[in-house]
C-alpha cells in the first residue's frame, strides 16, 4: 500500500492507522543482496545489467531495473529480463532488456560464438533490416566467460506445427525470414570500426557442405557410407557463401500483429549454405510442419522470394544432421540409444530416393 508517497509491504498497522514493514524499495534491496550472497543467477543479471548501463550512460542519470524475471534456459545460457527505466533518457534507452548469462559448465566455444554474435548484432543494427532484431547495450564478463546485454524482442514465438496459430502458414513465415537473413553476404557484414572482424563460417555453400560431411568421413556402416558416396554426388555449388541465422527454430521467430517479424538468439550466425537454415527447421522429419509435403511447401516459398535452393541440398544438411546424432549417442547414458538414429537415418535417407545399402 501506499503511505506517505511510498510503498509498503504493510505486514500491519499502528493505532493510528500508519502501516509498518518493509518499503518497495527496502524489499529490493534486501532481496538483491541475498541474491548476490548466494549467487543467484536473477541477481548476477541484475548486476550486469546496471553495469552495463554505467558504462553506457555514466552515474549521472537515475537507474531503476524492475523485476528480473526467468526467461528461459538452453545448453550454453540462461536468460533473464527485466524493465529498464533512466531518468533523464536522451537516447530513448529506457526499455526491455534480456541478459544473456552464461553457464559455469558452458562449453568453451561459447566465448568466441558470444563475441562474433556480439559483432554481428551490432553490424546488422546499422542495416536497414526488414526484421526485429535485438540490438546490444553491452558485452561484459561474468566470472570471466561473456555475459550479452540486449533489448528483449517482443513477441509471441511461431509454432512450426500447421494449424496451431490460427490462418498462419509456418512454412511462410520461416521462408520470409531465411530469405531476409540469406540476401546478406559476407562483404555486407564487414565492421568498418573493426576491420580485423570477420563473420565466421565458411567462403562458399560447397566448403560448408564438404565440412558438414567430415561427420560421414571413415565410418563403418553401410548406411554412412552410402550417405556420404550420395552427398558427394549432390554437392552444392562453389558459390559465395550467405549470412545464416543457423538456428530458425519456432521460439527464436516471434510474431506480433501490425510488425515486422521478431528474430532472436543469433549465437549460431555464421556464413555458409542457405539451405542449411531450411534443414534446421525440417530435421529430415517424414512430415515437416505436420503435413503432407511440407518440405515442398516450404521451398516453393523461399524460392518466390529468393533464390532456388535445390531440394537435394536440404536432405545432405539433414542427413549429416541425424548422423551426428547417431555418432555422439555412442557411451551416452541418457537419452535415445545408437539405433533410434540408425533407424531414423535410414528413413530419412530412403525419402531421398537415392539407392544404397539397406543395411543399418
Amino acid at each position: 500500500m501506499e503511505w506517505g508517497g511510498e510503498l509498503f509491504w504493510a505486514a500491519g498497522f499502528t493505532a493510528g492507522g500508519a502501516p509498518y514493514g518493509l518499503t518497495v524499495d527496502q524489499f529490493r534491496a534486501g532481496n538483491a543482496r541475498e541474491g548476490e550472497t548466494r549467487g543467484a543467477d536473477w541477481a548476477r543479471a541484475k548486476w550486469l545489467l546496471r553495469d552495463a548501463f554505467v558504462r553506457r550512460v555514466g552515474r549521472t542519470a537515475t537507474l531503476e531495473i524492475g523485476w528480473v524475471r526467468f526467461l528461459g534456459d538452453g545448453l550454453c545460457r540462461k536468460a533473464f529480463i527485466a524493465e529498464v527505466s533512466l531518468h533523464p533518457d536522451p537516447e530513448n534507452l529506457s526499455d526491455n532488456y534480456v541478459v544473456l548469462l552464461p553457464r559455469p559448465d558452458a562449453e568453451r566455444s561459447l566465448d568466441e560464438r558470444a563475441w562474433s554474435e556480439a559483432r554481428l548484432l551490432t553490424r546488422l543494427a546499422s542495416l536497414d533490416l526488414p526484421l526485429r532484431i535485438p540490438k546490444i547495450l553491452g558485452l561484459l564478463s561474468d566470472g570471466g566467460r561473456p555475459a550479452i546485454i540486449e533489448t528483449a524482442v517482443h513477441g509471441v514465438p511461431l509454432d512450426l506445427r500447421a494449424g496451431r496459430q490460427a490462418s498462419l502458414r509456418p512454412w511462410e513465415i520461416v521462408a520470409e525470414v531465411a530469405s531476409a537473413v540469406h540476401a546478406l553476404k559476407g562483404e555486407t557484414l564487414t565492421v568498418p570500426e573493426d576491420p580485423r572482424w570477420k563473420m565466421p563460417g565458411f567462403g562458399t555453400r560447397r566448403d560448408h557442405a564438404l565440412a558438414s560431411l567430415s561427420i560421414l568421413e571413415g565410418r563403418p556402416e553401410p548406411l554412412l557410407r552410402d550417405i556420404h558416396a550420395w552427398a558427394l554426388e549432390n554437392l552444392p555449388p562453389a558459390e559465395p557463401s550467405v549470412l545464416l541465422h543457423g538456428d530458425l527454430l519456432g521460439q527464436n521467430i516471434l510474431i506480433a500483429p501490425g510488425e515486422a517479424l521478431g528474430l532472436i538468439d543469433w549465437e549460431w550466425g555464421q556464413l555458409g549454405e542457405p539451405a542449411y537454415d531450411l534443414s534446421i527447421v525440417t530435421r529430415g522429419a517424414r512430415r515437416p510442419f505436420q503435413i503432407d509435403g511440407g518440405l515442398n511447401h516450404l521451398l516453393k516459398a523461399y524460392d518466390a522470394r529468393s533464390a532456388e535452393i535445390g531440394k537435394e541440398h536440404v536432405h545432405l544438411y539433414e542427413l549429416c544432421m541425424i548422423a551426428r546424432w547417431y555418432v555422439e549417442s555412442h557411451g551416452k547414458e541418457r537419452g535415445h540409444p545408437p539405433e533410434h538414429y540408425l533407424s531414423q537415418l535410414l528413413g530419412a535417407f530412403r525419402r531421398v530416393g537415392a539407392k544404397g545399402s539397406e543395411t543399418l
